[in-house]
């Protein structure tokens, strides 16, 4: 395969001899045994909410909630951490890996201070797209030394903000005549980058150290706000992850550097940035974080907010699982962000390094003052990494902030002039290279034999999983409280209530059954619009649920967000900001509500086979739900006269970050294929071809079933 899997147990499946058993009205699923006694429970003491609470919970910024279950053991918090890492890297976009280009460093312009040199610098993180910053190095010596990268926030002059609340030139100079080498680089649309724009309410490339000048006509301008990219994974919060990644990259190629003693440190979204290197990269031993991590305030803006990426997670966790690294966290009194700090936050990041018996490597400095990186925050973070990275000299206590005598600071600008040398790419060149590598790196990491296909689905299925943000319920999890029921014809009809244990989820499930041994189950996910398992006008049971009933088959119908009798408010969603960043939408809480009551029907029937079927809009979701779950005997999708392989399609039906770099539906369909898959009603533009070369690729054709030109299959017409 392309590159190391990571092996775990295939998921168990069935496959019959049978085939596929069509017939106008029924279905007839094989291999069916006998049903054990129904007995949903988890515990005397769970219970679901009176409502499921899930659209009420929703989560931004500036209404944030801390969730965070704190491990309890070190090997508790070295899997979270690896499971965090994931998810982060997935959500930025960097799962699988971009191939790592030659950075091609430009370091030029070097002039001399009293104990310092700085330079000006630009390298490539990706082919044609520059990172652009200032090198500054101590006077003299070859080291090794240590070195430390600085991200700046949303500061007005971004890299060359020079005043009383801060300072980076006068940080990194500090840094360097206490004998760091220190890089200082621009956030994406700040002064020297100049290639794509950053965030929704201004360029910041159009703010320069001296005036604000406008865009030369060749470059990019805009809002960053690429839906299709984001499928493939390229967000501003992404890209900001890959440059501080490629940052360490470089101080690690220089010679002088000791590429064991790297630090990180920024204020505000800098200090997002340096976030983003705490989860992203075991290189990092030491960071200093200043003035963002709350548990009741998150970072605020796109470049901060990438899809997914703060689903279940918080800075207060990231903080956490750097432990055991030395880590001091700056807060101040009269900061939106961390004004609590200490009381709040800080014993919570304490028990992580407790853990490790580590208490002496995390530190909380609370300043006084408002959101800042002023003298005295800047005095702690020397002193800090003084100690942990061992530098060189000590730690300069007589800080001042602004720093006076600074040369003009556009002198420290790399293209003054904005014009950028080859090979430079407009940023929509280089949003199309990322797109095309995404695609060519997921080809070439198919399976070609069942045995690879299994290592894909441990490897590409998980981390699907862990991308739609779904979960399977473990053993004792799922909570069922009966509703009510009736019996008609012989018929026996059940309306339960179902839930996870402490998610606040509560959706309505039906079951249908006519036998004492039942000869198998069907779970039917389809929208609410269609109607119940009745006929309209109380005619009794629609005939198609009453012919695979009176056949000793038992159904069930999932309502909740799989069928949307729950829904997200489309207002209420876009009355957050970036939603998508710290929520489930609907559709990903209607994968998960299937994958829950699949949980449900197989906890009381463990022996038994389980067909999804997946209907109308519902289709799609039972398709990746019946992928991520793994254990379906069979698995009908209806498509409902879509595409899911059009991006423009996909952005409508399932708009997720980064699906299509670990293969989108056809990673789903791919691990479907392992037991039986039917796919009906498909979309003009649907080509199964790919679906039926690479079934015959792994042998699997006979567990393949398209109906794809069904306009008005029985799926349909019946159920």
């Amino acid at each position: 395969m392309c590159f190391k899997r990571i092996r775990r147990k295939a998921m168990h499946n069935i496959v019959t001899e049978t085939g596929f058993a069509f017939q106008p009205r029924i279905i007839f699923f094989t291999a069916l045994a006998a049903c054990a006694v129904m007995a949903f429970a988890s515990g005397a003491a769970a219970q679901l909410p009176g409502a499921d609470m899930r659209a009420g919970r929703l989560i931004d910024a500036d209404h944030f909630e801390l969730r965070v279950e704190i491990p309890e053991t070190v090997a508790e918090l070295e899997a979270r951490r690896e499971e965090l890492r994931q998810k982060f890297m997935l959500t930025a976009g960097l799962w699988p890996p971009p191939e790592k280009n030659a950075l091609n460093p430009v370091i030029f312009d070097e002039k001399r201070g009293e104990g310092f040199r700085v330079a000006k610098v630009y390298f490539e993180s990706l082919p044609g797209y520059y990172v652009t910053g200032n090198l500054y190095r101590p006077a003299s010596g070859d080291g090794p030394f240590p070195a430390v990268v600085c991200p700046h926030g949303h500061w007005t002059y971004g890299r060359l903000t020079n005043g009383e609340t801060g300072s980076i030139p006068g940080r990194c100079i500090d840094l360097a005549k206490m004998g760091f080498v220190v890089i200082s680089i621009d956030m994406v649309g700040f002064n020297d980058n100049v290639q794509l724009p950053h965030d929704h309410r201004k360029s910041r490339a159009q703010q320069v150290a001296d005036k604000p000048q406008p865009y030369e006509p060749r470059k990019f301008r805009g809002v960053f706000d690429f839906p299709r990219a984001r499928l493939y994974g390229m967000s501003l919060a992404g890209l900001h992850v890959w440059n501080v990644i490629r940052t360490v990259d470089f101080l690690t190629s220089l010679p002088e550097v000791d590429s064991e003693r790297i630090g990180c440190t920024g204020a505000s979204g800098g200090a997002s940035q340096t976030l983003f290197l705490m989860a992203a990269e075991p290189r990092l031993a030491v960071a200093a974080p200043v003035n963002i991590i709350g548990a009741a305030k998150h970072p605020g803006c796109r470049c901060e907010n990438g899809p997914g990426m703060w689903v279940d997670i918080s800075t207060v966790e990231i903080a956490g699982i750097f432990a055991p690294r030395p880590l001091v966290l700056l807060s101040a009194t009269d900061d939106p962000w961390t004004n609590s700090f200490p009381t709040r936050e800080m014993p919570i990041i304490r028990r992580y390094y407790d853990l490790y018996g580590a208490g002496d490597k995390v530190k909380n400095v609370h300043i006084e003052g408002g959101h800042n990186y002023n003298a005295a925050s800047r005095a702690a973070v020397y002193e800090w990494f003084a100690e942990h990275l061992k530098s060189p000299k000590p730690a300069i206590r007589d800080v001042k902030s602004p720093v006076p005598g600074l040369a003009k600071l556009g002198d420290l600008r790399v293209f003054p002039d904005k014009m950028l040398p080859e090979p430079a790419k407009r940023g929509l060149d280089v949003i199309g290279d990322w797109i095309a590598e995404s695609e060519r790196k997921f080809q070439a990491c198919l399976p070609r034999t069942r045995q690879e296909l299994d290592e894909f689905a441990a490897e590409f299925g998980e981390n699907l999983r862990r991308l739609l943000q779904v979960e399977v319920p473990g053993d004792g999890e799922v909570i069922c409280e009966k509703l009510g029921g009736s019996v008609l014809g012989g018929i026996t009809h059940e309306q339960l209530a179902i839930g996870r244990s402490g998610k606040g989820e509560r959706f309505s499930m039906e079951l249908i059954n006519s036998s004492p041994r039942p000869k198998g189950t069907l779970v039917i996910a389809r929208p609410e619009w269609r109607g119940g398992m009745f006929q309209p006008g109380g005619g009794g049971f629609k005939p198609a649920i009453r012919n695979l009933a009176v056949q000793a088959y038992r159904i069930v119908r999932v309502g909740g967000f799989a069928s949307g009798e729950l829904m997200i408010p489309q207002k209420t969603w876009e009355s957050f900001s970036w939603p998508e960043a710290y929520n489930r939408s609907n559709q990903l809480e209607g994968i998960q509500d299937i994958l829950t009551a699949l949980a449900a029907v197989r906890s009381q029937w463990p022996d038994q086979p389980v067909t999804l079927a997946g209907l109308g809009e519902s289709g799609i979701l039972a398709a990746f739900a019946g992928a991520v779950d793994g254990r379906c005997e069979q698995v009908i999708v209806d498509l409902h006269r879509t595409d899911p392989g059009y991006d423009g399609e996909l952005l409508k039906i399932l708009p997720v970050g980064s699906i299509k770099r670990v293969g989108d539906f056809r990673t789903a369909m791919l691990m479907l294929m392992r037991s039986k898959v039917a796919l009906y009603n498909a979309s003009p533009t649907f080509d199964g071809r790919w679906y039926t070369e690479q079934a015959i690729r792994l042998g699997l054709s006979g567990n393949l079933d398209l109906h794809l030109d069904d306009k008005l299959n029985w799926l349909n017409g019946q159920l």
